[in-house]
């Protein structure tokens, strides 16, 4: 009696003796060893060495920048430069302050007379020499006080201011003329005078307190107005104070 031999799945497939002995099926096994072997050289040349065992030369990488720090390098170069800006302005930027700008900021007199606050009137001319010198103190004074104290220029070569002129005794310029609060004149000075005068009439002006300096007198740019400047009636200039 034979013994009954049992049918193999891979013997059948290649069309061999059914009384065979079952075996592995060699096809598949050959398939697993490449894929084996592909597996590892491709791990072998991941890790920088190839089939042939020679080493891949490395290979330099730019360091990464995280945004974190491409912001904080921003930061610092635009501190930088604004710093530079800031220095530089004064030097560069910013022009040199005038007797033009001195009577684009300055208030009318109407107004400065019934504000409430106390006022300092100069009578100037823009031929005057100490006017034009004493630009930048007044400049920075003015700032100091604004909203504290008002100041008014008029221009002597405007027909319109001629009775203040008059009133005042406007002989020389610069003329300064000391208002308090209710708009009464407290004192005067006239021509070049020393910035500390001007400060510390301001201070006691802006504190109600009595003026420091009151009638002082210094060089004026001219005692009398050039040939023209005041002579023959002049048409009002538009602006209330020029």
């Amino acid at each position: 009696m034979k013994k009954a031999v049992r049918s193999d799945p891979c013997l059948s497939r290649m069309g061999l003796a059914r009384t065979l002995r079952p075996t592995r099926c060699f096809p598949l096994v050959v398939r697993a060893e490449q894929t084996t072997q592909t597996t590892s050289q491709e791990v072998k040349v991941e890790s920088g060495v190839s089939s042939s065992g020679a080493s891949t030369p490395p290979v330099a990488t730019p360091p990464v920048v995280l945004p974190s720090e491409r912001g904080n390098l921003g930061l610092a170069v635009g501190a930088v430069a604004a710093a530079v800006l800031l220095f530089s302005l004064p030097r560069f930027g910013a022009p040199a302050p005038s007797l033009a700008t001195l009577e684009q900021r300055s208030t009318p007199l109407d107004v400065a007379l019934t504000n409430g606050r106390p006022t300092l009137v100069e009578f100037y001319a823009n031929w005057c020499e100490v006017c034009r010198e004493l630009v930048p103190d007044e400049f920075e004074l003015e700032k100091r006080y604004q909203g504290k104290v008002n100041f008014v220029m008029l221009n002597i070569e405007n027909s319109k201011w001629a009775p203040e002129a008059a009133e005042f005794g406007v002989r020389g310029i610069p003329h300064f003329v000391f208002f308090d609060k209710t708009g009464e004149p407290l004192a005067a000075a006239v021509g070049r005078v020393p910035r500390q005068v001007l400060e510390g009439n301001l201070e006691a002006l802006a504190s109600d307190a009595p003026l420091p300096f009151a009638g002082a007198q210094g060089r004026t740019s001219s005692p009398v107005a050039p040939a023209g400047a005041m002579a023959g009636p002049r048409q009002t200039m538009p602006r209330d104070h020029a």
